[in-house]
């Protein structure tokens, strides 16, 4: 009877597992230093929009009617950017990016 018990207990064991392993654990919300890491890996990808926009300018600079419709969609492009940034220092690197089209800029008045 004991191996018999010893059996079913396993069998019933192994049956659970199956059950929840199609299910994974839900992973907790990242905090603290996870927390920090996410919210730079978005701001990373967020920047290479914003990079693609300015260097579109930057290119351009050096003819003004190429780049002035240019500088318009940059902008428009900077500012949906910023909305998504969650770092100071994506913040900070997109203010030197505006200041670099804001140059373009004044110079193709």
């Amino acid at each position: 009877m004991k191996r018999m018990t010893a059996g079913a207990s396993i069998a019933a064991l192994v049956a659970l597992a199956a059950c929840g392993a199609g299910q994974p654990a839900p992973s907790p919300s990242p905090s603290g230093l996870g927390a920090e890491l996410k919210a730079m890996e978005l701001d990373m990808n967020s920047m290479k929009e914003a990079n693609a926009a300015a260097d579109d300018v930057i290119r351009a600079s050096g003819d003004c009617e190429a780049a002035r419709p240019l500088i318009a969609a940059a902008n428009a492009r900077l500012n949906e950017v910023e909305r998504k940034l969650q770092t100071a220092t994506g913040k900070q690197t997109l203010e030197a990016m505006r200041k670099k089209v804001r140059d373009v800029a004044e110079s193709c008045p």
